[in-house]
C-alpha cells in the first residue's frame, strides 16, 4: 500500500497525457503524467539517498507552484510523510510546527527562505534545507540537485495501510494547530468513497485555486491520478482570472469555498463567461448561505453541490448526490464506507431531526493528533471522530451542518445559533460576507454581535442592517451590534476566523 502508486497506475491505464496545467502570472506550463512520474521518482531516490524514508517527515513550505504534484508524490513514494506548511504563517507559527513535528527535511521556495530561517533561529537545525529557485548560501541544497538522481520503480516504498502519508496541521481557527496524522489507507478510503458520489473520468478537468497545502487540494491531485483526469492550477484566487480559466481551458469541475463563490458572482459577465463546460461547481470548507446558493445557481446556470468534510476525515464526510432533489442546508448523505451519527453532550445518539454534535466513523478517519494524546482521546472515542460541528440528519439520512459547537452563543442560558442571523444578513443586497459572534456582556454573559463586509459600490448603515435582521429574527436572538469592516480575517483556505473577529471588535 502506497497511495503514490496511483501515478504509476495512471500511466498504465491512460497512457501519456497532459495531466497538469500550471497557469501563473508569468509562467504557463504543461506537465504530462510521465513528466510528473519521472520528476517524482528522481526526488524520491534523492530523498532516500539522504536517509529519508519510512518514519521520516518532510516539511514542504511552498505556494501553488508547478512542482507541487512531484513534491506530493515524490515524498510519499519514498515512504516519508508529507507535511505541508502554509507559507502565510508567521515565523513563530512555522517554528511551532517544525518543532512539534520534528521534521527531518525542509523544502521551500527562495522567496520564503528568510521566513524559514527565522523560524529555525531558535533551534539547532540538523536536517537538510532544500530551496526551489536557487540559492548560493552554504549548507542549503538547490532543489534542482534533488532531481539529478535517476529514479526507478524500485524507489516506491511498500507500506502498510496505517503508515503515515500526510501530517497536516489544522488551520487553528479555534486554538493552537494540531498535527493531523492521515495514513495511506485513510486517504485512499476517503478518496474512493467520495468518488462514488462525484465520479471523475479521463475527460474531466478540475480547476484548483484553493491552496495545495490544504487537504482539499491534495485530495483532487490524488483523484486526478486515480481516475485519469487533469488539473489546472493557478497560484492564487483571482475571480476575473478564474472565470477566464474556466472558459479557456474547458474546466468541468471547480472546487470552491463560499468566499470564492461570492467573489465570482461579483465578477461574472454573461457576455464573456460561458460556463457550458462546467458539469458542476463544488462548495465546501464552510457553510454556504442559502441566499448566496440561490443567486449563484440562477446567475451561473450550472449545478452547485455542497460537500462537507474536515482534515481529520481525510477529508470527505458527506456529498450531495447528483440528480437527487435538492434540499437547502443538506450536504447530502455520508459517503460510502463512512457512518455518521448525531449525539448530545453525553455522547448519546439523539432522535432524528434533533440537533447535536456530528460524529463519524470509517476508514477515512485519522490516526490521531501527533504528540497530543489528550486531544486525540477527546476527538476519537471507540473509533468515532467527534467533529465539533453541529448538525442533524433527516428521514432520508441526509446531513445538515448547522454550526460549530464553540461558535454557539450562550446568552442568558439560551443557546443561540449564529447561522440564523448570518443567513438573513446575507439576504441584504449590500452584504458581501457576514459572521455572527459572541460579544461579552455584563447582563447576559454573552451578547450577539456581527461583523460584515460590503459589496463593491454599496453603502448601508449599522442601524439599517440591525432593522433588516430584527424584521426576521426575534430581538433576543438578533445581533445587538453590527460592525462594518473592510475585510474579515480568514485562514489560507478561505474560512472566516471568528476568534480573530472577536479580538478586533471586542477590544
Amino acid at each position: 500500500m502506497n497511495i503514490a502508486c496511483l501515478l504509476q497506475e495512471n500511466l498504465q491505464r491512460f497512457g501519456v497525457y497532459d495531466q497538469f496545467i500550471y497557469v501563473g502570472s508569468d509562467e504557463n506550463r504543461r506537465l504530462t503524467n510521465l513528466d510528473i512520474e519521472k520528476r517524482a521518482a528522481a526526488l524520491a531516490a534523492s530523498l532516500r539517498q539522504r536517509g529519508i524514508g519510512a518514519g521520516k517527515i518532510v516539511a514542504v513550505c511552498v505556494g501553488n507552484i508547478v512542482q507541487v504534484p512531484e513534491l506530493i508524490n515524490g515524498v510519499m513514494r519514498a515512504g516519508a510523510a508529507f507535511l505541508p506548511v502554509i507559507h502565510a504563517l508567521t515565523p513563530p507559527e512555522i517554528s511551532y510546527i517544525l518543532n512539534d513535528s520534528r521534521a527531518d527535511l525542509i523544502i521551500t521556495e527562495k522567496q520564503f527562505l528568510p521566513k524559514i530561517e527565522e523560524a529555525l533561529a531558535d533551534r539547532e537545525w540538523k536536517g537538510d534545507l532544500v530551496v526551489i529557485g536557487g540559492t548560493e548560501k552554504p549548507g542549503i541544497t538547490p532543489y534542482a540537485e534533488m532531481l539529478n538522481t535517476p529514479g526507478e520503480n524500485g524507489d516506491m516504498e511498500d507500506l502498510g495501510e496505517d503508515d503515515l502519508a500526510i501530517l497536516m496541521y489544522t488551520s487553528g481557527t479555534t486554538g493552537m494547530p494540531k498535527g493531523v496524522m492521515l495514513s495511506h489507507g485513510n486517504l485512499m478510503a476517503s478518496m474512493r468513497g467520495g468518488a462514488e458520489v462525484w465520479p471523475y473520468g479521463h475527460s474531466d478537468r478540475t480547476l484548483i485555486t484553493v491552496p495545495m497545502n490544504h487537504i482539499y487540494g491534495v485530495l483532487f491531485f490524488h483523484e486526478s491520478c486515480a481516475f485519469g483526469s487533469s488539473i489546472v492550477l493557478t497560484p492564487w484566487f483571482e475571480a476575473p482570472k478564474v472565470l477566464d480559466l474556466i472558459v479557456n481551458y474547458d474546466v468541468t469541475v471547480a472546487p470552491l469555498v463560499p468566499t470564492m463563490i461570492t467573489m465570482l458572482m461579483e465578477n461574472y459577465d454573461p457576455s464573456r463567461h460561458n460556463l457550458k463546460s462546467i458539469k458542476y461547481l463544488i462548495s465546501a470548507g464552510a457553510p454556504l448561505a442559502e441566499e448566496t446558493w440561490k443567486r449563484a445557481q440562477a446567475l451561473f446556470g450550472v449545478e452547485l453541490y455542497h460537500g462537507y468534510g474536515l482534515t481529520e476525515a481525510s477529508p470527505n464526510v458527506a456529498r450531495q448526490i447528483p440528480g437527487r432533489t435538492f434540499k437547502y442546508g443538506s450536504v447530502g448523505p455520508p459517503i460510502p464506507g463512512l457512518a455518521v451519527m448525531i449525539v448530545n453532550d453525553d455522547g448519546r445518539e439523539v432522535p432524528q431531526g434533533k440537533e447535536g454534535e456530528i460524529i463519524c466513523k470509517g476508514r477515512g478517519v485519522m490516526q490521531g493528533y501527533l504528540n497530543k494524546p489528550h486531544e486525540t482521546a477527546v476527538a476519537l472515542k471507540d473509533g468515532w471522530l467527534y467533529t465539533g460541528d453541529l448538525g442533524h440528519l433527516d428521514e432520508f439520512g441526509e446531513l445538515y451542518v448547522t454550526g460549530r459547537k464553540k461558535d454557539l452563543i450562550i446568552k442568558g442560558g439560551e443557546n443561540i445559533d449564529p447561522g440564523i442571523s448570518e443567513n438573513w444578513l446575507y439576504r441584504h443586497p449590500a452584504i458581501l460576507e457576514a459572521a455572527v459572534i459572541a460579544m461579552p456582556d455584563p447582563k447576559y454573559g454573552e451578547e450577539v454581535a456581527a461583523a460584515v463586509t460590503l459589496k463593491q459600490n454599496q453603502q448601508v448603515t449599522e442601524e439599517e442592517l440591525l432593522e433588516h435582521v430584527r424584521a426576521h429574527v426575534h430581538h433576543f436572538f438578533a445581533p445587538k451590534k453590527i460592525f462594518i469592516l473592510d475585510v474579515l480575517p480568514k485562514t489560507s483556505s478561505g474560512k472566516i476566523i471568528k476568534r480573530e473577529i472577536r479580538k478586533l471588535v471586542c477590544q
